[in-house]
C-alpha cells in the first residue's frame, strides 16, 4: 500500500519539524494546504486526511485559520505598497484581483473580523407609526360601538312595578 507508507512519511516529518506548532506557524504564516502537500507530492485532499488522523495536527489546522486571516490582509498591504507611480494599468489590475481573493479568503477563515456580513438597513417614519395607531384605535372604537349597539338591540325592555310592603 503505497499510501500508508506516504502517510507515514508525511506524519514523520511533520513530527521531526515540530508536529502541530509546525503546522500551526506554517499555515498560520499564509501557506496554503495545497502548497503543503505540492512539497510533499500529494494531493491536498490526500494531505489534510493524513494531517486530520491526528488530533493535535487538525486543532492546529483550525486555529491557524484565525491567524492567515491576518497573513492575508498584510500580504495584500504588502502587494499594494509594491506599486509605484510607474505600474502599468495591467499591474494595477492583477494587483487589485490578487488583493481581493486575499480579503475573500480573510473573511472565510475569519468571519468574525474580516467578514462581509449583510448590512440590513431600516427606516423608521414617525408620522406612518403615528397614523397606524391612530387607524388602530379609531378601529378598536368602531368595534366596541359596534359591540355596544349589539347589546342594547338584545337587551329586554321591561317595565318595573315598585313592590312594597309598606
Amino acid at each position: 500500500m503505497a499510501g500508508k507508507a506516504l502517510r507515514k512519511r508525511i506524519l514523520a516529518e511533520v513530527a521531526k519539524n515540530g508536529g502541530a506548532e509546525y503546522i500551526f506557524d506554517r499555515l498560520s504564516s499564509g501557506t496554503t494546504v495545497t502548497a503543503m502537500a505540492k512539497e510533499f507530492e500529494c494531493s491536498r485532499e490526500y494531505l489534510r486526511n493524513s494531517l486530520h488522523t491526528v488530533p493535535e495536527y487538525k486543532a492546529a489546522m483550525e486555529n491557524a485559520k484565525l491567524t492567515a486571516a491576518d497573513a492575508l490582509v498584510e500580504q495584500g498591504l504588502e502587494m499594494v505598497d509594491a506599486l509605484d507611480g510607474g505600474s502599468s494599468t495591467q499591474e494595477i489590475a492583477a494587483t487589485r484581483e490578487k488583493v481581493q481573493w486575499r480579503k475573500f479568503m480573510a473573511g472565510s477563515y475569519n468571519q468574525e473580523r474580516y467578514g462581509n456580513r449583510p448590512q440590513t438597513n431600516v427606516t423608521i417614519s414617525v408620522s406612518d407609526m403615528h397614523l397606524d395607531a391612530l387607524r388602530k384605535v379609531n378601529a378598536d372604537l368602531a368595534q366596541i360601538d359596534a359591540e355596544d349597539r349589539q347589546r342594547e338591540a338584545s337587551a329586554i325592555e321591561a317595565d318595573y312595578e315598585d313592590v312594597t310592603d309598606e
